[in-house]
């Protein structure tokens, strides 16, 4: 492990494959988790959540045009690699769009984090994405990649300015490709094709229970029909 810079467990800003330029030095790194809470209006259920799931918040590193010489873009100008340290398998994920939500509104929009949730050696990254109605995403929420060794976890950063590196960022959790383009949209697809999948499986188990011609024949109908949009999503990944 490299040393004089911040760890959360085994995970380092150069473990994830960042430019040591990047990372927090480790005198300077710990947050203390009352920060997030002290002086702020949450429930108190929250605030237990923060006791009883978090052992420790860490600030790995600062992606920024400073720290990597990628441009600044017009919405994100610098993406924080936040570790924390579970204290049980539970994901936190109330704790996260806590704390992103503050710092959205801390940083008037400008600053996105990146979440690296570590258990024992088991890593998960997770980011938050806001609300983009006219893409689809009707709310905000927190995603979350699949658990994994955290000496597999890498993290690649687009070059082209910085919302690309953070749409390339949340593209490669979410949708599996680090492909920038149209990130709330392909995700809002995402979101339908389970949502058709689920409608799709429903309808066949109707269909097979069904004796009446006529209304096997509609619902047999309604399912290539939908087996047709969920074909037509599939383009937008």
């Amino acid at each position: 492990m490299s040393t004089g810079i911040a760890s959360c467990g085994q995970v380092t800003a150069v473990t994830l494959g960042l430019p040591s330029t990047t990372a927090v030095s480790a005198s300077r790194a710990r947050l203390p988790k009352e920060g997030f809470y002290r002086n702020t209006n949450i429930t108190a259920r929250l605030r237990q959540r923060f006791v009883d799931e978090v052992e420790a918040f860490t600030m790995l590193a600062q992606i920024s045009q400073r720290s990597t010489g990628i441009p600044a873009g017009e919405t994100v100008t610098a993406i924080y690699v936040m570790g924390l340290e579970q204290r049980s398998d539970r994901l936190p994920v109330e704790i996260m769009e806590h704390i992103a939500r503050s710092y959205d509104e801390q940083s008037r929009h400008r600053a996105r984090i990146l979440f690296v949730c570590v258990r024992q050696d088991i890593c998960t990254l997770a980011v938050f994405r806001n609300a983009n109605v006219v893409q689809g995403l009707m709310e905000g929420r927190v995603y979350c990649g699949e658990p994994m060794a955290a000496s597999r976890i890498h993290i690649g950063l687009d070059s082209a300015n910085m919302d690309a590196t953070w749409d390339a960022i949340c593209a490669q959790l979410v949708l599996g490709s680090a492909n920038p383009e149209h990130v709330d949209r392909r995700i809002a697809a995402k979101h339908k094709a389970a949502e058709l999948a689920k409608e799709i499986e429903r309808l066949r188990k109707a269909h097979n229970r069904t004796r009446q011609i006529a209304k096997r024949n509609e619902l047999w109908n309604k399912v290539q029909e939908l087996r047709a949009e969920l074909k037509e999503l599939g383009k937008r990944k």
